[in-house]
């Protein structure tokens, strides 16, 4: 019978592996960054109008159709200061941990790819009417990932973590969706799109918790990750236009 995987010499070899998760700082300070400068363009801090987020880089299903690059750029503005408190507050508390899992370069193809998905579904929906905005998408394909690698790896890690990271995931994710069909201007489909993208990133990527696998897979797995996110993007993006 395998011995359980003592919580404290796991966190150890974690942060070993990924000694600073400057990634997870770096998109913070972007996206209070872009709200600093959005504040100065004279953007009403509590609640920006939608035509002047939409001038700034909003995903709105007209523009997006001829500026691709929305797909990206609404992913680093928010409506306000509640707004960005909120998504930076769930960037810091699951982006470091997720960095430390996926280490710096794959948690930040994780961050784009899942906030991209996120734009992109919202297309469908919310983005086909009115202008989608946050790093909500990519949040949420934080935890994703986080989801994948608890359910597909649970026996390289430390029972208490598991029970830890699955319990606050699925209620962050219960309650974030919850909220999304109650309140009428949460984009619960940036949310879901964000979340496949990210639990198909830690689906394919390797974990640094597996030091054998990471060393051997790594590299192949980075290229089928972003095979499967253009072919995921490409197909969304064909059958958008």
């Amino acid at each position: 019978m395998r011995e359980p995987i003592d919580t404290r010499e796991f966190v150890i070899r974690l942060v070993e592996a990924t000694p600073r998760t400057w990634v997870t700082t770096l998109l913070v300070a972007l996206n209070v960054g872009v709200w600093g400068l959005n504040l100065l363009d004279g953007l009403s801090p509590l609640s920006p109008q939608p035509q002047q987020l939409l001038n700034w880089g909003g995903n709105f299903l007209p523009a997006t159709v001829e500026q691709p690059w929305r797909l990206i750029t609404a992913m680093f503005l928010h409506g306000g200061l509640i707004h960005l408190g909120f998504n930076m507050w769930a960037l810091w508390d699951t982006g470091r941990l997720a960095e430390r899992f996926y280490g710096n370069g794959q948690m930040l193809l994780i961050y784009l790819v899942s906030g991209v998905a996120g734009s992109m579904a919202s297309l469908f929906f919310a983005a086909s009417r009115s202008v989608s905005i946050g790093a909500s998408g990519a949040i949420f394909g934080i935890v994703g990932c986080l989801l994948a690698a608890i359910f597909t790896k649970s026996n390289k890690l430390p029972p208490e973590l598991v029970r830890s990271i699955r319990s606050s995931m699925l209620g962050f994710v219960g309650y974030s969706l919850v909220m999304g069909f109650v309140v009428g201007f949460i984009d619960n489909a940036a949310h879901i799109g964000g979340l496949v993208g990210g639990m198909l990133m830690g689906l394919v990527l390797a974990e640094k918790f597996d030091p054998d696998e990471f060393r051997r897979q790594a590299p192949v797995r980075i290229f089928a990750a972003l095979a499967l996110a253009l072919l995921m993007l490409g197909l969304a993006w064909f059958s958008i236009r």
